[in-house]
């Protein structure tokens, strides 16, 4: 697939050491764009990032390799999602410290489709491999996308489970897109393009590393309204795409299993903590108000058109503010008092959402906006 030059740009300062995304936002806010960013002088970018940063990206946008990125992705029909692609997924956005850019292969979710994640062990029983497939299914019956990992065990059976009801999935790698991880899963990898999606964070050609885990869980979990353990020891992974979930104000569902069952232990420890005990596809849909929820946005995006508006609590006209940027002062305006979430923010304010987490980040330093749980935003 081609790529646009906006697209190139956001690769190209995505790619420099040391730009995460705190300091990508924050570049943004200050010059507009990572075209704008690309092209300030070195001094202009001390006054933001420091002199070290200022140097590294004023000489490492001339070494970034973008056009092998951009050869890959074309072999591999794969494609490139910035944060202010109208497809980046509104979730995802809400999280603390998302990813700038997602490359993508396959049929990519619509922004707002309810996702719901299922992970546990690499080495499930019977009975594991068949909740998760039962559970997979039911949900993917339902319209739901169902988000896992595509490692062996319980990663598997979810995906398959979810193909076999004809619905979508998405499978989120922790290497390049073009990669397959593990070996054994090419055919599988090849049903999910086919039929949903495979997501990463990670460059193509990027091999799988155990350090790049962490990030695709926080993905996963970031993705979806829910994440179901399904079978797994104390100390897995998927226990950290659970915890992760709840860091990002989601829900964490757990199915119970044989007591005393080493992949027993993990679930069983959720379930200690607080998590919800799953035993159906409908105790997921009815706790998450799925359905309801679907529906109505569906609705709402009906009556606007294809764009979903929400209404703004504040009825007072906009104040002129010192020391605000055009798009500051829009964020502000519509910031419920009870809270807004980021996708909330960027449809009321009619700007996209990494403009939105932008201002957002800009006025909780100037003290005009706090950020509650959950990636909920209301006035100071």
């Amino acid at each position: 697939m081609s790529i646009s030059a906006p697209q190139r740009q956001w690769l190209t300062l995505k790619m420099i050491p040391g730009v995460g995304t705190t300091l990508f936002v924050r570049l943004l806010s200050r010059f507009g764009s990572p075209q704008d960013v690309l092209s300030a002088s070195e001094s202009a970018l001390r006054d933001v990032v420091g002199p070290k940063l200022a140097e590294r990206i004023r000489t490492y946008q001339h070494m970034v390799d973008v056009d092998r990125q951009i050869a890959l992705q074309e072999e591999y029909g794969a494609r490139i999602i910035t944060m202010d692609d109208t497809a980046y997924p509104l979730s995802l956005a809400e999280i603390y410290d998302p990813p700038l850019v997602l490359f993508a292969r396959g049929h990519v979710a619509a922004p707002d489709a309810p996702c719901v994640a299922l992970v546990g062990t690499r080495k499930p029983s019977t009975y594991g491999v068949r909740m998760a497939r039962s559970l997979a299914y039911d949900l993917a019956l339902r319209g739901i996308t169902v988000v896992s990992g595509m490692a062996e065990g319980i990663d598997t059976a979810a995906h398959e489970g979810a193909l076999e009801a004809g619905g979508h999935t998405i499978a989120v790698l922790g290497c390049g897109v073009d990669v397959v991880y593990p070996p054994r899963n090419a055919e599988l990898m090849h049903r999910i393009i086919g039929q949903g999606a495979v997501y990463s964070c990670f460059e193509m050609g990027v091999k799988p590393s155990k350090g790049h885990f962490p990030y695709r869980n926080r993905i996963i979990s970031g993705l979806s309204m829910g994440t179901v353990v399904v079978e797994a020891p104390v100390g897995s992974g998927s226990l950290i795409t659970a915890r992760n979930a709840a860091e990002q104000g989601r829900e964490v569902y757990a199915v119970p299993g044989e007591a005393g069952s080493y992949n027993s232990r993990g679930p069983h420890a959720l379930l200690r903590e607080g998590a919800k005990l799953v035993e159906s596809a409908e105790d997921i849909i009815v706790e998450l108000n799925i359905g309801a929820a679907h529906r109505q946005s569906e609705k709402l995006q009906t009556e606007s058109g294809g764009k979903q508006e929400v209404p703004s609590s504040n009825t007072q006209p906009a104040r002129p503010r010192p020391n605000l940027s055009a798009t500051e002062e829009v964020v502000l305006d519509v910031l419920h008092s009870e809270g807004s979430f980021v996708d909330e923010i960027a449809a009321a304010g009619r700007v996209s959402v990494s403009e939105a987490l932008s201002a957002l980040t800009m006025l909780e330093l100037k003290g005009l906006v706090q950020q509650f749980s959950g990636k909920r935003f209301a006035r100071r």
